[in-house]
């Protein structure tokens, strides 16, 4: 099975999603007004797909070399980083702590320096990018050493430039949430049973596809004893 059995170009998205209501394909999503405003409703089912869970087909791992003195941290990346999912450090075995920002704010009023053990969020660069910072700050002895971040990333914000861009996420998923909203743009942005019936297969879809890697990997059977006693 190859990668174009599971996951579409914006185009192929488009383009199946006119051919389910009846339209002819097209060879640009710049063809005409539904073609382009179908890139829009990509983007929003992107988004929805994003914020409803981290998906592996997002996931992405970067080293950031720490240098001494330095607390605060950039993950170089054109990515949009949806968020973070564990920090290590060269230097330690376990992850570093996350912490909240008003914790970190209390424990750097207190300089301390040595092996990172705890990080936190604080603010963003100029990209929408998390800085990171961390505490100890690294001193002489961790110069150099490497934080390894685990990270999610959002999809870009697709455009009628972007054809032949590979969605990540399933295409079954995409082409119905694609597909209930443009049957709701037709309708006036009535929710009628055509729409209804469209929208909650996607909803159930989107569910299976989170769950593909996320649940349905490894051994999930376990056996709880009974906590209750027997009377003879």
């Amino acid at each position: 099975m190859g990668i174009g059995d599971i996951r579409y170009t914006v185009l192929q998205v488009v383009n199946e999603v006119f051919r389910k209501i009846g339209l002819s394909a097209v060879t640009t999503t710049a063809a005409n007004k539904l073609s382009a405003q179908c890139v829009d409703f990509i983007n929003d089912v992107c988004n929805d797909l994003s914020d409803y869970g981290n998906w592996q087909e997002c996931l992405v791992t970067s080293n950031i070399t720490a240098v001494s003195g330095q607390k605060d941290y950039t993950l170089t990346t054109s990515a949009n980083i949806k968020n973070i999912g564990d920090l290590y450090f060269s230097q330690r075995r376990g992850p570093l702590i996350g912490i909240t920002l008003d914790d970190m704010r209390v424990l750097t009023r207190v300089t301390a320096t040595g092996t990172p053990a705890q990080y936190c969020v604080f603010g963003t660069d100029t990209n929408g990018n998390p800085n990171i910072r961390v505490r100890p700050i690294p001193a002489q002895a961790e110069d150099g050493a490497v934080f390894s971040v685990l990270y999610y990333i959002r999809t870009p914000l697709y455009t009628t430039a972007d054809d032949a861009a590979i969605i990540p996420y399933p295409s079954r998923i995409v082409v119905l949430g694609t597909l209930a909203k443009v049957i709701l743009n037709e309708s006036g942005g009535a929710p009628d049973n055509k729409y209804q019936m469209i929208y909650q297969e996607y909803l159930a879809a989107r569910k299976e596809a989170l769950n593909r890697f996320n649940g349905d990997t490894g051994w999930d059977v376990s056996f709880t004893p009974s906590m209750s006693r027997w009377r003879r």
